[in-house]
């Protein structure tokens, strides 16, 4: 019995590591060796294949975050069926019990009926009926006082004997009907196990299945990654020039400049760059900025976790929209979110606290530009 626990243990945390050591190869998939993947403008065969590789992707990490809870719904199920199984023991206790009261009630049934049965014959053959007859043989009246009293304790010991043996019958029953519902409790709880074992290898089943479909669609993601291989040049310079109409989506908005640096919003200052490509990556990504420090500090920023595509962060140098570009150059260094690419590998950006009051842009304040060399530059993805 010890081996058998010993063996579903042993069986049971080689399925679970499994199941760790699939999952935590799927995530590797999507996540290691990750590289920004840009279409060159206008392509829109190539938009509509990148889509579909980032839907693909993010259904693989659904699939893999559903196989990861069954771990926990296993455990539950586990916890259950051993309630389950206590019960039948305790259930098959008390039936052993039971029975052994029964064994003993049988046997004073039957002590108890011999000993009435022992009595009515007595009863019959040493009694007589007429009290004529009694006082006939009575050699006197107390005589006959006392036979009359011997006949009358002899009926009393009758009735009682036969109450016992009526009370010892009701308790036979009794017992034997707790037993039968012991049993059929215990029946009741081991049809239950079965179908707890059955939902459970259910919950297997169906995770093997998610984990296989996700390996499939990391496969898929493959191919259309070599489909997307085009990489824009990097070596593009200057400041480029004012972009008209760029929308502004930053929180603080309308309390800059004024409210410059006075207090600390997203990761940064308010009204600063930092704070700013932060609020973007959140409000794109739904990540927040737990890696701080200044903007040139930025390019360490990689292995924080993406909740939109749960995946992870990593910097490079290759220029991509929805990106954070990292300029390290002066004492804190400056951060823009990239809002597009061009075909000649320069970027299109907002920011703030751009100091460059020729083209409206000034410290504090919102700032849009289009045409930003990306030479010497780093880019944090989050895709």
């Amino acid at each position: 019995m010890a081996n058998t626990k010993n063996k579903n243990m042993i069986l049971k945390r080689v399925f679970l590591y499994t199941f760790i050591l699939t999952f935590t190869v799927l995530v590797a998939a999507f996540t290691s060796g990750a590289s920004a993947y840009n279409c060159k403008p206008g392509d829109t065969v190539c938009e509509d294949a990148k889509n579909n590789m980032n839907a693909s992707k993010n259904e693989a990490y659904t699939y893999t975050k559903q196989a990861q809870s069954i771990g926990e719904i296993i455990k539950q199920l586990d916890s259950e069926i051993s309630q389950l199984n206590a019960s039948i023991a305790e259930n098959e206790a008390k039936v052993a019990e039971l029975n052994i009261e029964i064994e003993k009630t049988e046997r004073k049934l039957a002590e108890n009926q011999s000993a009435l049965a022992e009595m009515l014959i007595n009863m019959h053959f040493n009694s007589d009926t007429e009290p004529i007859t009694i006082l006939a043989g009575s050699k006197s009246i107390s005589d006959y006082a006392e036979k009359q009293a011997r006949e009358d304790v002899a009926k009393q010991e009758i009735a009682a004997a036969s109450e016992k043996v009526k009370e010892t019958k009701a308790k036979l029953n009794n017992q034997r009907q707790e037993a039968e519902k012991a049993i059929q409790l215990s029946k009741e709880n081991k049809n239950l196990v079965a179908s707890k074992r059955s939902e459970q290898e259910s919950l297997r089943s169906e995770a093997q299945q998610n984990a296989n479909e996700a390996t499939a669609v990391a496969k898929y993601w493959e191919k259309q990654v070599q489909a997307l291989a085009w990489t824009p040049p990097s070596n593009t310079t200057g400041l480029g020039s004012r972009m008209w109409g760029a929308a502004n989506t930053y929180p603080y908005r309308n309390n800059c400049p004024g409210d410059n640096v006075r207090y600390s919003a997203y990761g940064g200052a308010v009204c600063q760059c930092t704070s700013y490509a932060s609020w973007k990556a959140k409000e794109k990504w739904g990540i927040t900025n737990t890696w701080g420090g200044h903007a040139r500090n930025y390019v360490n920023a990689s292995g924080y976790y993406v909740p939109a595509t749960g995946g992870r962060t990593y910097v490079d140098k290759n220029p991509a929209a929805n990106s954070i570009a990292i300029q390290t150059g002066g004492d804190y260094g400056h951060v823009m979110w990239v809002e597009s690419v061009n075909a000649n590998g320069s970027i299109n950006v907002t920011e703030y606290n751009v100091n460059w009051p020729s083209i409206g842009c000034y410290i504090g304040d919102f700032c849009s530009r289009t045409n930003v060399g990306s030479a010497n530059t780093w880019f944090l993805h989050f895709d």
